[in-house]
């Protein structure tokens, strides 16, 4: 299962939700699942602050379920909750997790952690990484999932990863827009590069 986590309260960005705002002309929150709609997923989910979100009606055309996390201000933990509820709800033995806000993710990387995967029998976290330190998108297998829901606060599943299994990607691909300086940069860009 993919978990597109999208609930995040962008106390960054200021007071306007960070996934409308627009990156190329297209809002933020459209960029990474747009990319992850194209890969072999039996279920994709959006984990989501409101089912009205402006980028809800697009999430479900690329074949999202919008899943609202109810508990979003208590931090990005309850929405890895909520992926895991999805996961063991759907009978899953894997749950792979990705940031809404991560917009140049590339297809070839989730392929490259869903080989690493493979290789360590579906048995092994395994995260990105550009620096040494671990971060999403991550696959987590399915006896990780009970420490998952105990996980509190803002961190996510952070703590988890200091065991994955690290695959490199470019910094740039695991770029996650958190201010508006950020994604004002990055319009100055041309698409793609």
């Amino acid at each position: 299962m993919l978990a597109l986590l999208a609930a995040g309260q962008s106390r960054r960005f200021g007071n306007n939700d960070k996934l409308t705002a627009l990156l190329h002309s297209k809002m933020l929150g459209l960029h990474a699942a747009a990319t992850l709609a194209q890969l072999p997923f039996n279920h994709r989910i959006v984990i989501a602050s409101d089912s009205n979100h402006p980028c809800a009606a697009d999430w479900s055309v690329l074949g999202y379920d919008i899943i609202v996390n109810e508990r979003a201000d208590r931090g990005q933990a309850t929405s890895v909750q909520c992926a895991v509820e999805q996961a063991l709800a759907s009978g899953v033995t894997a749950l792979c997790l990705c940031l809404a806000d991560m917009p140049y993710m590339t297809g070839q990387h989730i392929k490259m952690l869903l080989q690493s995967f493979e290789v360590f029998d579906r048995k092994q976290i395994v995260a990105s990484t550009c620096d040494g330190n671990a971060m999403p998108p991550a696959i987590f297998p399915v006896d990780q999932f009970e420490a998952m829901q105990h996980l509190q606060g803002d961190q996510g599943a952070r703590k988890l990863l200091k065991t994955a299994h690290l695959v490199r990607a470019e910094q740039d691909i695991l770029l996650d827009i958190d201010t508006v300086e950020m994604l004002e940069i990055e319009n100055r860009k041309s698409p793609g590069t």
